[in-house]
């Protein structure tokens, strides 16, 4: 017998038939589940769902509502109780402690955690063959838009932290945070923010046609275990393009993160100017997730080096759009040069992975006037002098920048000496 009752009644020991909104709004990959502990009970009620379906021949039914037998009077105060202030006649309730707030990384923590079950849902149903229910999804990205919105750093910090079951379904919600992230750096239009998010989600999608065994192995893929896996993208634009209503972007994005603007990539071999914005975004993004996580086969990257790195790749990436992601989290790679809140000129020297956005700097030039400074090394921290934006040295230094550079990093601290005889092109302010 099934009967539908009020989450907010729910008890260990019912068999869960369905939830309100269906199983893709219930953060349990089973369909039909009995509740067997009180984070059981926590997960319903944090997921918002307002009523469940229970079956009474798998289960217990609701608890009997407390009565009293109509043939029973009301109770009589005692005599003795008359003259006893009403304000002592019960004791005082007692003190409830208050909760401490929710911090911006559990907020973004509980975003992740009801969307990895989806995600994660939904691609197993893929892998047993069974068809996409987008529309599921949309929500999900929804909720990443506003997570990303309200608190940028806490849901990007808060992805970064996956394990290796999970990193399938989490790089998904990472990759997903991350494009949402860079376009709202680039003020993209709202619609174009939710459908990149989607296209995150679904970017791997193709992944579901690869064997398990050959995602989960441990150490560096063979030549035709490549070759296998090389051919997700293709998989999973055909997966998608096969139920049909998504955004080109998430059919484009799918298809083509892999691709290289030097027309190295595949699976079609695009040059940067056959690729989309969104396609050369998603490149960055995906790449920026899969390098500073943890992996069967390999350690993180620490988020400078991460950058550092993928800024040496000669012709992997848009390089200006690279620059702009840089600047949208703000983790500025060692090598890479910064304007303070000072207005003066640095290297990052140094990165810092308790506080990515606060590396080593080594401070040698001073905006306002135009002179070379004598070099000082300090942590770009809020309260000394926080970095402002990246900068590009050729625009600042001309062809004389790389040399510059060099002698920066490498020599003793210099004098207070005018720049105008290492200049070519002139100071932009």
């Amino acid at each position: 017998m099934l009967v539908t009752i009020k989450t907010e009644d729910a008890r260990l020991g019912m068999f869960v038939h369905a939830v309100a909104g269906g199983w893709m709004a219930s953060p349990f990959w089973r369909r039909h589940f009995v509740l067997e502990t009180a984070g059981d009970l926590r997960k319903l009620s944090a997921a918002g769902i307002a009523e469940i379906v229970i079956d009474l021949s798998k289960g217990i039914g609701p608890a009997a509502a407390p009565h009293r037998p109509p043939f029973l009077p009301a109770p009589v105060a005692d005599a003795t109780m008359a003259a006893v202030p009403a304000d002592a006649a019960e004791p005082h309730p007692p003190s409830r402690r208050r909760r401490a707030p929710i911090s911006a990384e559990q907020r973004a923590q509980a975003v992740v955690d009801a969307s990895k079950v989806i995600v994660q849902a939904m691609f197993d149903e893929v892998r047993l063959g069974r068809a996409i229910d987008v529309q599921a999804l949309t929500p999900v990205a929804e909720r990443i838009v506003e997570s990303v919105t309200r608190d940028a750093a806490a849901m990007l910090n808060v992805t970064r932290l996956k394990t290796k079951d999970e990193y399938t379904y989490v790089h998904s919600i990472a990759v997903a945070a991350l494009l949402i992230h860079f376009a709202q750096t680039l003020k993209l239009p709202d619609e174009e923010v939710s459908a990149l998010g989607l296209a995150g989600l679904l970017h791997d999608i193709g992944k579901m046609a690869v064997p398990k065994a050959l995602l989960d192995k441990p150490g560096k893929l063979e030549p035709p275990e490549m070759a296998v896996l090389r051919h997700h993208p293709e998989k999973g634009h055909a997966l998608l393009s096969a139920g049909g209503g998504l955004p080109a972007v998430v059919l484009d994005v799918c298809l083509h993160h892999h691709e290289r603007c030097d027309g190295r990539g595949y699976p079609e071999g695009l040059r940067g100017d056959q690729l989309s914005l969104a396609a050369r975004m998603s490149s960055i993004c995906d790449v920026y997730d899969a390098v500073t996580s943890q992996r069967p086969y390999k350690r993180p990257w620490s988020p400078s080096e991460a950058l550092s790195r993928m800024r040496s790749w000669s012709g992997h990436f848009d390089v200006e759009l690279l620059d702009r992601f840089i600047e949208s989290i703000g983790i500025h790679p060692v090598g890479g040069l910064v304007r303070l809140q000072s207005s003066r000129l640095a290297l990052v020297i140094e990165g810092n992975d308790r506080e990515p956005t606060q590396p080593r700097v080594r401070v040698f030039y001073d905006i306002p006037t135009r002179h070379r400074i004598t070099p000082y090394d300090a942590t770009a921290t809020v309260a000394f002098d926080p970095i402002h934006r990246a900068e590009c040295g050729q625009r600042w230094f001309g062809d004389d920048w790389d040399a510059l550079e060099a002698e920066i990093l490498a020599g003793p601290p210099s004098p207070l000496t005018p720049i105008a005889n290492v200049m070519s092109k002139g100071v932009l302010s």
